[in-house]
């Protein structure tokens, strides 16, 4: 038998003596997802996206403890932390903290979730997060969290009139836009803010991309009373927007006509349209 004969056989042999799980390639790690929100852990909508988030990856669900909405990019400084691990009524684990959402992103991946999580999803939230309304949203905040982390993310929001009827259907979009992120990946200090519409007559239309409208979608006042122990007290009244069209390829125009309005949003506010005039300015 020649020399290579001998080594082909030495080496067929030794294949054969290797356990037949060693013999698989190694499968790739999980694709880690942290899930979560600013309506609080036990909300429906975060249960919801984790459980479709399973099409794809491993949900991981942290969350605020209880309401949180429009706490934006707030952080908890001297306030004491406390957690609480519980099951949700779909069966999912999930941790909630008393903290804002930014806060949450910012304790979970430091100290939960690791490795780091692969991406980030922010949401079911129970109503839209359009325009400049983005800047006050807790949800819209935690996803700004984990860019500025450097981990890709989704904001994920929802009709108001269109929640729960809708919200499986709106948990898969949600998967939809995931998948893409998961396979494209997203530049560094990006992240993505996703509206979803109620689902029209003959289904969503698709995906828009689309820029932030330059309006809000409600306006704050605040209504001046005297409380029993005499002292003067403010009450938050929120009133949503009047009905006015918008320009086509907003996000307003694209969830009004039946489009899941995908917004590119990055954490860098320079506003470069000014540099030549204050140049002037500051000689």
């Amino acid at each position: 038998m020649t020399r290579l004969r001998l080594l082909v056989v030495w080496i067929v042999g030794l294949y054969l003596l290797v356990p037949v799980g060693a013999q698989q390639f190694r499968q790739p790690p999980p694709y880690r997802i942290l899930v979560v929100n600013d309506d609080g852990v036990n909300n429906p909508g975060i249960a919801a996206v984790a459980q479709a988030l399973q099409a794809i990856g491993t949900p991981i669900i942290v969350a605020p403890a209880d309401n949180q909405t429009g706490k934006g990019m707030s952080i908890i400084t001297s306030e004491t932390v406390f957690r609480q691990d519980l099951t949700l009524p779909n069966g999912l684990p999930a941790i909630g903290l008393t903290a804002t959402p930014a806060s949450v992103v910012n304790i979970a991946i430091r100290n939960i979730v690791m490795p780091r999580p692969d991406l980030v999803v922010s949401g079911m939230n129970t109503e839209y997060n359009l325009g400049l309304s983005t800047q006050v949203s807790g949800t819209v905040g935690a996803a700004r969290e984990a860019a500025r982390h450097g981990i890709p993310a989704i904001a994920a929001s929802m009709s108001g009139a269109a929640f729960p009827r809708d919200l499986v259907y709106a948990a898969e979009e949600v998967v939809w836009v995931a998948r893409r992120v998961k396979q494209w990946g997203l530049p560094p200090n990006t992240f993505l803010n996703v509206n979803i519409p109620g689902v029209p007559q003959g289904g969503y239309k698709g995906y828009m991309i689309t820029r932030q409208g330059q309006i809000r979608t409600g306006t704050e006042s605040f209504v001046e009373t005297k409380h029993p122990s005499g002292r003067t007290v403010y009450w938050n009244q929120y009133s949503e927007r009047k009905s006015e069209p918008q320009p086509e390829g907003t996000d307003f125009w694209a969830v009004e006509n039946g489009w899941v309005s995908v917004t590119p949003m990055t954490i860098d506010e320079t506003d470069r349209s000014q540099f030549e005039t204050l140049r002037q300015i500051f000689k």
